[in-house]
């Protein structure tokens, strides 16, 4: 099924439901705006109070027309609630030109004729006929400056001031009526209004009927698709059909029906769902120029975040271990798992605005729930490692983990700015996709990020300690990851996260070496001591000249070992020893060249295993 599909299914499963977050799917016909005031009246249309509303209480329900949906110039009033030239008569008496204060008129002409018709149509409600009475005495900016929500200049026309952040020509004004029943007094929540609003406006779409391309039927075709899908992209639309002076038509179709017939019912659905699914769950890849990617049961059940991390559930009885960690991962997907069907599907799907104006799908994976989850664990399974965490005092612990992508991304790609690590929006997003369709459709990692993370972790110097731990743990995580499948029938369920002492791969042995080099070195220092030892320094050029630099990594050792005690000097040359006696026999040429990215992993066990032994003769 399409993209389109599935979101029409989702607004039919869910609309009416109670749903758990702030934001609500809105009916057909309806979109949620940010109102600036309240005005609250009686049910005979007198004026009884207003307020200005606060951030966190602004979402407002409001209806709304084809055209003012979409408006982004001329005049197209929405159907209640709209700004303040369109509801207030005597706004343009307050205008500092004539050309502002026709404007004001002509929208507040538009806007009344439009209530109007709704009030005196079959479809009307007692709430539209109070303010419908009221907006036609034409005094509501008056009762605002009365209320103190507007200040004007002592030329008697509007201060250049704001309301909770909105300029006076931009606030929407949305309305309260108090009445004697057990209505909703709040209009934008009352659902008797709310349903004579769509019976009233999609009974009045006569015009332009053709086949939908979605549903098949004969139904009011509409052009003018809702914007607003994207809080940061708020003028890209998805589907946009305007350009009748270009190139869109010529040589191909007469108009854009003929491109693509969408019902202004179906349209309102989608976008409806649409647009609730990244309200309430959508993850945006970027700081600036953002990509948004969404992952849904059309259901409504709730489905893992893959892209932020995979919400594991704590267990304090296990030590945590690789194997632990797969029997977490385990655990959470079986509770996500559950609750779906066989015939349950889950989607991802991401979008981006390709210009100011249009939005684009550039991502669309559709797959059956119990897969879905199975692949997820996969990846979980096959590419993690441990990373380095501080408790409350400040001590540090090891903990397994998947990394998130953008964690992966900026690692490969970043650059280290304040102590953190940022990547270019651009690189960010396009690479953090790949990484989504690797995951979901098991597909290899793609070697150049590997290649990547392999080149930063071995230039240590350019990051902070913390930032260096973290793009060794993810540079090894997506090693081992990229390697998973040539070991596999090594691994089989055991544990892999540890030190092979069999393993005779070259830069497996030299990563090794270069891990002991730096742990001689450290055992001399001080308390106290951050100086970087040798080991790290040279390690950009060790990765490109391994014997080589060997070669004078060894001779740097010698005043540290003297620095030693003589059984821990000789724990560590019998250790060297053991490591150089694995190498194959091969001439110098050959082990003087490039390491491959497999020395990390050495390089990180060894460190990690001689760590441990040096925590355990502590400990005893």
């Amino acid at each position: 099924m399409s993209w389109m599909s599935q979101l029409y299914k989702t607004y039919e499963k869910n609309i009416g439901k109670s749903q758990q977050t702030d934001v609500k799917l809105t009916p057909v016909a309806h979109m949620n705006a940010k109102a600036q005031v309240e005005v609250t009246l009686n049910k005979d249309g007198e004026f009884l109070a207003a307020d200005g509303i606060d951030k966190e209480r602004a979402e407002t329900l409001i209806p709304v027309t084809e055209a003012s949906a979409g408006r982004a110039s001329g005049i197209a009033p929405h159907a209640l609630s709209d700004m303040l030239p369109y509801i207030a008569g005597d706004f343009s008496k307050y205008c500092e030109n004539e050309k502002e204060r026709k404007k004001a008129q002509e929208k507040f002409n538009a806007y009344m004729g439009s209530l109007k018709a709704w009030v005196e149509s079959e479809n009307s409600h007692y709430k539209v006929r109070s303010i419908y009475k009221y907006l036609s005495k034409e005094i509501l900016v008056s009762n605002l400056i009365d209320a103190g929500l507007i200040e004007l200049t002592e030329e008697k026309v509007f201060a250049r001031n704001k309301i909770i952040g909105q300029p006076y020509d931009k606030i929407i004004v949305r309305f309260r009526i108090i009445t004697d029943g057990q209505e909703a007094d709040c209009t934008w929540e009352d659902i008797s209004l709310i349903e004579a609003y769509k019976k009233y406006y999609l009974g009045r779409q006569q015009e332009r009927k053709d086949i939908c391309y979605y549903t098949g039927k004969e139904m009011t075709i509409t052009t003018n698709h809702p914007k607003g899908i994207v809080a940061s992209d708020y003028g890209a639309k998805l589907v946009s059909a305007n350009d009748t002076q270009g190139y869109t038509y010529r040589g191909r179709f007469q108009n854009a029906e003929q491109s693509c017939a969408l019902s202004y019912e179906a349209s309102q659905k989608i976008h409806s769902a649409l647009t609730w699914l990244i309200k309430s769950q959508g993850v945006s890849i970027g700081s600036q120029d953002k990509r948004t990617f969404i992952c849904w049961n059309p259901d409504g059940k709730k489905v893992p975040d893959i892209i932020d991390d995979f919400e594991l559930i704590e267990d304090e009885d296990l030590k945590e271990t690789e194997a632990s960690y797969w029997k977490k991962l385990k655990r959470t997907l079986q509770g996500y798992q559950n609750q779906f069907e066989m015939s349950d599907t889950i989607i991802v799907m991401g979008v981006d605005a390709a210009t100011t104006g249009r939005l684009s799908v550039t991502y669309y994976h559709e797959q059956a729930a119990q897969d879905f989850l199975k692949r997820v664990f996969e990846w979980g399974k096959t590419c993690n490692w441990k990373y380095l965490r501080f408790n409350e005092k400040k001590q540090p612990y090891y903990i397994v983990e998947t990394p998130v992508f953008r964690r992966i991304v900026e690692c490969a790609f970043g650059t280290e700015r304040s102590n953190f690590i940022e990547a270019d929006d651009k690189v960010l997003k396009e690479h953090t996709q790949r990484l989504i369709k690797c995951m979901l459709e098991q597909q290899p990692v793609p070697y150049d990020i590997v290649h990547a993370l392999f080149i930063r972790a071995s230039m240590p110097m350019a990051y902070s300690r913390g930032n260096r731990e973290r793009v060794l743990s993810t540079a090894c995580a997506l090693i081992r990851k990229y390697h998973w499948k040539e070991n596999e029938e090594r691994q089989g369920e055991e544990e892999d996260m540890k030190l092979n002492l069999e393993n005779q791969d070259r830069s497996y042995l030299f990563g090794r070496l270069l891990a002991v080099c730096e742990k001689v070195e450290r055992r001399t220092y001080d308390a106290g001591e951050a100086r970087d030892p040798n080991a790290i320094r040279l390690q950009s050029a060790y990765v490109h000249h391994p014997m080589q630099t060997w070669k004078i990594l060894e001779g740097l050792l010698v005043p540290y070992f003297q620095k030693l005690r003589p059984q821990h000097r000789e724990y560590y040359r019998r250790l060297i020893s053991d490591i150089v006696v694995s190498f194959k026999e091969e001439d110098e040429v050959v082990l003087n060249q490039e390491l491959k990215e497999t020395y990390l992993l050495g390089y990180y066990l060894q460190r990690a295993e001689l760590n441990r032994k040096k925590e355990e003769k502590e400990e005893e």
